[in-house]
């Protein structure tokens, strides 16, 4: 059978000439020279300013993954784009004054914020906070700025970035002295306020309208600790209530207010046939993650979602493989709950690589899901193991794969969650043994 997909192209291609032409917009300004003397150098100076700024508004956009967006490309493709447009941000961003130094040495003086007209003191502001926003993004870890804390200096320093960019195109005058320029000017302006009523406003009063509450926290052998909720409020979901698809995720926030700008990534680990309560089981290691065995049940959770494309409703199959390692499982949990509660007998393999056989989370769970699909067989691949261990040693690679994918393994469905680099050795090692692309689903959604 053939995989299905919702991803309709004339959407793709529709939301991607809208993006087009929003970002290429300010090009009209630098094209028509108002004054005589203004040259090439001086005009793709500005061109490389413009598509910049206007760039840098849509990442607004792309970062709110709006519903009907979303769906069309996936969070997951959409927020690696967003990461991957802002290289070319910095490159438009940083040739616009560097392009004028170049072509004359005298507007090196403008650097020199002390004696610099406001004008020009508000582009170095905007191009500093620019490479502080890149700098902090890249070497987060390495500066050890804990994810909540980089979650609100990413917002505000990309809104400072914006504000002092316009401020700095309003002081100069020379692009909005015309109706048609102030009129543009004033459109992007009212889109990117827009934007950010949305995200952050009217998506926390519905947040808060659909607040969630704990009804257990459970730990395991292997540290980490399932989280049940159920609606505090049931109607405030409308008719329909709240459903997601086995595999999808959600941002979650708990306590406090659903105004925080902190909120973390986590799939679902039950059975979608049963939305009305749901699990979430995560790995603590720090931050959030290391809070979450100390909520007490009735403590208010937040969540946005569901998101995500990595669901079996999508691709149509006569059966599935499974590949995670450690807490890449919880995805899995959630498709394999589904089938069982549906009663479906599709033949599905689960492939989980962990370090050793004391971390394999959901292990209870796991066993659990043999006895209910006694068509699901479980391969555990342990990389350190003790001296008992009887079972599968090393990575998910290819020899491996090679020797415990079924017969029809190019007609299944594969579905991977794990790490940046056991997805890509996992990819690599399917492609390797002739599995069609198509047929492999994998969503990255971390923020940095």
């Amino acid at each position: 059978m053939t995989p299905q997909t919702d991803r309709v192209p004339w959407r793709t291609v529709g939301w991607t000439v809208v993006y087009a032409l929003i970002a290429l917009a300010p090009l009209i300004l630098s094209l028509i020279q108002l004054d005589p003397g203004r040259g090439f150098w001086v005009n793709l100076s500005v061109a490389a300013g413009f598509v910049g700024l206007a760039l840098m508004g849509l990442q607004f956009a792309l970062a709110a993954h709006t519903v009907r967006t979303a769906r069309v490309f996936g969070l997951d493709l959409l927020l690696r784009f967003h990461r991957q447009v802002t290289w070319l941000i910095a490159v438009l961003i940083f040739a616009h004054p560097i392009i004028l130094f170049v072509w004359d040495a005298r507007f090196l003086s403008l650097l020199d914020v002390a004696q610099a007209p406001l004008r020009a003191r508000f582009a170095v502001i905007s191009v500093t906070l620019l490479g502080l926003l890149i700098a902090t993004s890249i070497w987060r870890r390495r500066l050890r700025i804990r994810y909540a804390v980089w979650q609100v200096m990413h917002s505000v320093l990309a809104a400072l970035i914006v504000i002092t960019a316009l401020v700095h195109v309003l002081l100069i005058g020379y692009y909005v002295r015309e109706p048609w320029e102030q009129a543009l000017w004033i459109a992007y302006s009212l889109a990117f306020v827009a934007i950010g009523m949305w995200v952050r406003v009217i998506r926390p009063i519905i947040r808060w309208r659909r607040r969630w509450r704990v009804v257990s926290v459970d730990g395991d052998g292997a540290g980490s600790s399932t989280i049940e909720l159920e609606q505090v409020d049931p109607s405030a979901f409308g008719a329909r209530g709240f459903a997601f698809q086995a595999g999808q995720y959600a941002w979650i926030h708990t306590g406090g207010s659903p105004f925080a700008m902190t909120y973390h990534p986590f799939s679902f680990s039950s059975s979608a046939q049963h939305p009305e309560r749901v699990r979430f089981t995560i790995k603590p290691e720090r931050g959030f993650t290391a809070t979450v065995s100390e909520l007490d049940p009735g403590a208010v959770v937040y969540l946005d979602g569901p998101w995500g494309h990595m669901t079996m409703e999508r691709h149509e199959s006569d059966g599935f493989v499974f590949l995670a390692a450690g807490v890449g499982v919880t995805p899995m949990l959630s498709m394999l709950e589904t089938l069982a509660d549906r009663g479906d007998d599709r033949p599905c393999l689960l492939v989980l690589g962990n370090r050793s056989e004391d971390h394999i989370i959901g292990h209870g769970q796991i066993r659990r899901l043999q006895e209910r699909l006694p068509h699901l067989r479980v391969v555990h691949v342990i990389s350190r193991p003790g001296e008992d261990w009887e079972g599968e040693t090393g990575h998910i690679r290819t020899e491996l794969l090679d020797r415990v994918l079924p017969a029809d393994r190019t007609s299944r469905q594969y579905f991977l969650c794990a790490s940046e680099p056991v997805m890509d050795a996992a990819t690599a090692a399917l492609a390797e043994l002739g599995v069609p692309e198509a047929r492999v689903s994998a969503e990255r959604f971390a923020m940095a």
